[in-house]
């Protein structure tokens, strides 16, 4: 952990403190030609401290950020940590009513959004005590009026390492969204975890943020991670490839951090403008979030002349986890790495819990191999499992449920995350499925991102999904949308893209359907949406499968 002030920082809201007493007018924050230096950033924050005790903002208090990615969002974030409340960061891709329920459930004291979101600020307001957008508007006061007459110097409370600073809400799919309480400890020890992974030198770094900050990942590992050492973030709002490329030749960023779907939209964008775009700086990519195929991988690795990691990690955990190596063993897609340091990970039986893969054996430092733990590697079962997770990073619980953050943490503080993967004889990790998304096919475990990844060998796929359907004698079995490669002369036909799978996958988890269509749904991060393609198969088989579409 660094240090400041003679200490250990222990404190999120002494990131810009610190940042400032370093690196003084150093550029920290860049958006759309809007600039703050670590002084800068200190200074703001202050004031949004201020102007939030002024209003009345105690220690402790939820107070809620409906924010895009622009400098309003660290000031305000930094700003509201500072004075010993909690930040309550909103998707603002959720609609009003989920919205409302968290504002609810957090019993947010205010509201602080931006004029990006009128309407939807103007809604929410009636819903907290107190709100706040720059500009004013009718039930909010005015931002930057508060804040620009505020003190730039700010006494900030003490508060313990171990209390919650954050509480982002999970997507809430399946479900009402659940407040992940995330403390000081958390946070910071996510930062750490990374930071000593890293090969870069994080002072020279230029990192562009696209994905959402009021996603864990955005906040902690690209914003938080990159403020703590030094590095320049520039924000950005939307995954436009032709932005962001212009991004990356602009400021010569060295890290970017991305997802799938992106990356493809960039690749093309490359391929149709050759000459427009430098990304030489670039030192690190990253993918996450969604399965990436090796065809795909090859060409971003090619296209950008830099390796390219992958890793897991969950809101849950800060969200540290897994990363690859940019320098070290570098293995095909798929590939998660190993747990990062201070991160314990084991695998077990997704239904008993029972171990299967301990964390010694998962431990990059240990000299050990599978087989001194009495693990075969070449036994699928044996080296498959639900992740379960320990360490400072994980979160206390979820908010208001205790049955429900009983249900998932252990007397000994492991916490199940319903993610399966497995472990290979060089005791890396690879990522499987989510436990809730696999299907039990006739007695069979399938999980869709094996058959996603047999279907991306196609060449004429550019992007899969596979879930579930009622089956009459098996009970269910998938399906799979297909999105086909643009341009494709002699388009294949469902039964050809049926075979190509049956093929590469077991003969119980081949696709008894495929339906083509022009894009996935997908979330606000460019997740894909199961949930809304097992409601289109519902509808568009009207009833359950048959034993007459085997193959």
């Amino acid at each position: 952990m660094k240090y400041f002030q003679q200490e250990p920082l222990r404190h999120v809201g002494d990131v810009p403190a610190m940042g400032a007493e370093r690196y003084g007018e150093t550029l920290a924050l860049e958006y759309r030609g809007e600039e703050y230096s670590y002084a800068d950033l200190e200074s703001r924050s202050n004031q949004v401290a201020n102007a939030l005790v002024e209003a009345g903002i105690e220690p402790g208090d939820r107070v809620a950020m409906y924010l895009e990615n622009s400098l309003q969002f660290p000031e305000t974030f930094f700003g509201v940590i500072k004075t010993g409340a909690v930040a309550v960061p909103l998707n603002h891709r959720m609609d009003t009513g989920r919205l409302k329920y968290i504002l609810a459930d957090a019993d947010a004291a205010a509201l602080i959004t931006s004029p990006v979101f009128p309407s939807v600020g103007t809604e929410l307001a009636e819903e907290v005590p107190l709100a706040f957008i720059p500009g004013g508007a009718e039930g909010l006061e005015d931002y930057d009026e508060h804040v620009d007459a505020a003190s730039p110097e700010f006494d900030r409370p003490e508060r313990d390492f171990e209390d919650v600073a954050v509480q982002c809400y999970t997507s809430g799919t399946t479900g009402n969204p659940k407040g992940v309480l995330t403390t000081h400890e958390n946070l910071l020890s996510t930062v750490q975890s990374y930071t000593s992974r890293s090969g870069a030198d994080p002072e020279e770094d230029v990192a562009l943020c696209f994905l959402p900050l009021f996603h864990m990942y955005g906040l902690s590992v690209v914003m938080l991670t990159g403020l703590y050492n030094g590095a320049t973030v520039v924000l950005r709002t939307m995954p436009v490839a032709s932005e962001l490329l212009s991004a990356i030749t602009e400021f010569e960023v060295t890290q970017f951090a991305g997802i799938p779907a992106v990356y493809i939209e960039m690749l093309a964008e490359m391929e149709d403008n050759p000459d427009q775009y430098d990304v030489s700086s670039l030192k690190t990519l990253g993918s996450g979030a969604a399965p990436l195929a090796d065809d795909t991988r090859r060409r971003i690795e090619d296209a950008f002349d830099t390796p390219l990691t992958e890793g897991w990690g969950m809101t849950e955990t800060s969200p540290a986890g897994t990363t690859s190596s940019t320098y070290g063993v570098h293995k095909g897609a798929g590939c998660i790495g190993q747990p990062l340091p201070n991160v314990e990970l084991k695998l077990v039986d997704p239904m008993t819990r029972d171990l299967r893969v301990p964390a010694e054996a998962l431990d990059p430092t240990s000299a050990t191999t599978l087989e001194d733990h009495g693990i075969n590697p070449d036994d699928e079962e044996q080296v498959t499992g639900e992740l379960a997770i320990r360490g400072p990073q994980v979160f206390e619980g979820y908010h208001g449920l205790p049955e429900k953050t009983e249900a998932v943490f252990d007397e000994e503080g492991w916490f199940y995350t319903d993610d399966i993967a497995r472990v290979d004889e060089d005791r890396f990790l690879w990522m499987v499925d989510r436990a809730d998304d696999m299907l039990i096919v006739g007695g069979e475990n399938v999980y869709p991102a094996e058959v996603e990844d047999a279907l991306f060998e196609h060449p004429d796929v550019q992007a899969a999904a596979v879930v579930a359907a009622d089956h009459e004698v098996k009970g269910e079995a998938p399906v799979a949308y297909v999105v086909l490669e643009p341009g494709v002369e002699d388009a294949p036909t469902e039964r050809e893209i049926r075979e190509f799978a049956l093929d590469h996958v077991a003969t119980y988890a081949h696709p008894r359907r495929v339906f083509f269509v022009d894009e996935l749904p997908r979330s606000g991060t460019r997740k894909v949406q199961r949930y809304k393609l097992e409601e289109d198969a519902a509808e568009r088989l009207d009833g359950p499968l048959s034993s007459s579409e085997e193959l």
